[in-house]
């Protein structure tokens, strides 16, 4: 399995547990991770798509989540 698709894997598992007791152990293996202080690794691409969102906003190049649903029910029915 490659690396980022463990790395998802990992979070999908993360996000649908529901047992505090689970987590808090979780964290405690891992340890508190300070976001601040931490660099994220992104590639050229992630850069470049974050420039594109960015320029989005900027230009109001945006969509409401509303909009989004009803073009998700739609494309769901076909």
């Amino acid at each position: 399995m490659q690396v980022d698709n463990l790395k998802y894997s990992i979070l999908d598992k993360l996000i649908s547990v529901d047992d505090k007791g689970l987590l808090e152990k979780i964290n405690n293996l891992i340890g508190d991770i300070d976001l601040e202080e931490t660099p994220i690794k992104v590639s050229d691409s992630q850069k470049q798509m974050l420039i594109n969102s960015e320029q989005d906003i900027l230009n109001k190049n945006l969509i409401s989540d509303e909009d989004v649903n009803e073009e998700e029910e739609q494309w769901l029915k076909e």
